[in-house]
């Protein structure tokens, strides 16, 4: 039988230190893990490790090792690719990195997964056990959501995760939306936006046993009709659930009642800016500045836990922007924000633009570490103001005053919600020259 040894590679802890960030126990049962042990063939005996919570051992009896790695986890998972290699280890890599930097992993991988791995995985196996490994993997073809096999949460370690840990489930890939700065549709072949079965869902739910469920998807809701087939097909499971959807969609009463009903806890909205202006040049205009306060009031006459992304840096910000965008959050009494410096990624419009204006910074290091930097040159402030501004915002925002000022007591599950996600990032904000996201907790 093949052994298989799958690895989700943690980061570095910080801009020039190469040791890698260690966690005591994940507050999320991911899913990328147990969904590539899952398209793994089952006549492979398969190992799952996630890099951040245990140690990778190097001299594990394994015929191949896969990795998947993000932007912010690359470096160190080049670093286990080149071990196991030393050892004679056929090595695999995937993920969002591999796909946009796939010349770059080859040098440390013997076959590389560009984009969907649905029937390439498999296929990679096959090749590495029969001797015929190629260098490249890549679709022709979308992947089907349809018949998607069920995660294998057995091959997990359950004292690597929190006791209270909501499963993420897969519901949806790719985006409706076309903006400036994400990279999400070309990530997954540009394929535009695709929902997997309701039935199937709710199937995968029931099998997870979990309660709580974070749906992973840059948009929720990107069929609104099949969206709201879902949520009636949750009522009867009586979860608890959270995701990421468009503000838009906080300003449609009947969406809302019925997400509400379904167990709806906490949503994610992209709202990036306060700025239309701002809005605008990210071709985000469909988010109206000026429905905000609708929105919001939409939410807490719901009880709905939320939080907001802001993206800072664009060439329409200036240094006041800052100051607006807090005196916006306190006003409103927002529960939780986040806050990003603008990263032109490959694969996004913004990146081509800046790159073609040699308004790129040392491109190399750009998202590799965790923290707050600034990789571009921007119009109205320099980098470093950029940076000290952000982490100033984050700071004031995520204060012990500020926080008591904004939730409310915690009575519902919703208050909770809030208060934990504000726990974290304080500890964000206290060290954002070391941590950017506060899954690392």
């Amino acid at each position: 039988m093949p052994r298989l040894m799958i690895i989700q590679a943690a980061s570095y802890r910080g801009f020039g230190d190469r040791r890698p960030l260690k966690i005591r126990k994940r507050r999320l049962i991911g899913a990328v893990l147990p969904y590539m042990g899952a398209l793994a063939p089952r006549d492979w005996d398969v190992t799952l490790v996630d890099d951040a919570v245990e140690e990778v051992d190097f001299d594990a009896p394994v015929d191949v090792v896969a990795i998947t790695a993000r932007m912010v986890t690359s470096l160190r998972a080049q670093e286990l690719a080149d071990k196991f290699r030393e050892r004679g280890v056929t090595v695999l890599m995937g993920g969002p990195h591999a796909t946009f930097y796939a010349e770059e992993m080859a040098q440390h991988a013997d076959g590389v997964c560009i984009g969907e791995a649905e029937e390439i995985f498999p296929q990679m196996l096959e090749d590495a056990a029969a001797g015929r490994l190629k260098q490249f993997y890549q679709r022709d073809t979308v992947a089907s959501m349809k018949g998607m096999p069920t995660p294998r949460w057995d091959l997990l370690h359950p004292e690597n995760y929190t006791f209270y840990s909501p499963v993420v489930i897969q519901q949806s890939r790719g985006c409706p939306y076309t903006c400036d700065f994400c990279a999400e549709r070309r990530l997954n072949g540009d394929y535009g936006y695709r929902d997997r079965p309701a039935e199937e869902i709710v199937e995968e739910i029931r099998k997870s046993g979990k309660r709580h469920v974070f749906f992973a998807a840059s948009q929720f809701v990107g069929h609104k009709k099949r969206t709201m087939e879902l949520l009636e097909a949750l009522i009867p499971l009586k979860i608890r659930w959270s995701a990421l959807f468009s503000p838009r969609f906080g300003l449609d009463g009947e969406f809302l009642d019925l997400a509400q009903r379904s167990g709806l806890l906490h949503v994610n909205m992209g709202i990036e800016s306060i700025s239309q202006t701002t809005l605008k040049s990210m071709h985000k205009e469909f988010n109206k500045s000026n429905s905000y306060d609708e929105m919001i009031d939409n939410l807490n006459r719901r009880n709905i836990s939320f939080s907001f992304n802001f993206v800072f840096g664009t060439d329409t910000d200036d240094e006041t922007v800052f100051d607006a965008t807090l005196q916006f959050l306190q006003q409103h009494k927002v529960p939780a924000a986040y806050f990003n410096v603008l990263a032109p990624l490959r694969g996004t419009p913004v990146y081509d633009r800046l790159k073609a204006e040699n308004r790129i910074i040392d491109e190399p290091n750009m998202d590799r570490w965790p923290g707050v930097y600034c990789h571009i040159e921007p119009r109205n402030m320099s980098g470093q103001q950029l940076v000290a501004k952000v982490q100033k915002l984050q700071r004031e925002f995520y204060s012990l005053r500020a926080i008591t000022q904004r939730l409310r007591v915690p009575r519902t599950q919703a208050d909770f919600a809030s208060w934990n996600v504000n726990m974290t990032q304080r500890k964000v904000a206290l060290n954002s020259d070391k941590l950017c996201e506060f899954s690392e907790f």
